[in-house]
């Protein structure tokens, strides 16, 4: 290569750099940007139904008219985690004993009092 096209080559990977550490600067801005209704309901594993209802409610903000309507990738990560389930205490360890017990009883056969002898 020639020297001029050298020192081009290196002012371009300068350039380059330069831009990937005002764009790393900037910071993550992924939390702002809009998501359309329907990504935002693939996102949420739901259905587009479901985010216009949490829009209608006020649950979830929307930003937009009637058909281009988007939320903040932001506010939808906060909406699907308001929405986690907590798992349901099941039965105590007792109760289910007492179930197993009365399956058990119900399985053996039943014991008879005496022994019938044959005879008269």
């Amino acid at each position: 290569m020639r020297p001029p096209a050298l020192r081009a080559l290196a002012d371009a990977a300068d350039a380059l750099a330069r831009m990937a550490r005002e764009a790393a600067a900037d910071g993550d801005d992924s939390t702002n940007s809009l998501v359309p209704l329907a990504e935002a309901a693939r996102l949420a594993a739901t259905s587009v139904r479901v985010v216009r209802d949490a829009i209608r409610a006020g649950d979830l903000a929307a930003y937009g008219r009637s058909r281009d309507r988007a939320v903040r990738a932001g506010d939808l990560q906060a909406w699907v985690a308001s929405r986690r389930v907590v798992p349901v205490a099941g039965a105590d360890d007792a109760d289910i004993e007492r179930r197993m017990s009365r399956l058990e009883r119900r399985r053996r056969p039943a014991r008879r009092g005496g022994s019938r002898a044959g005879g008269a």
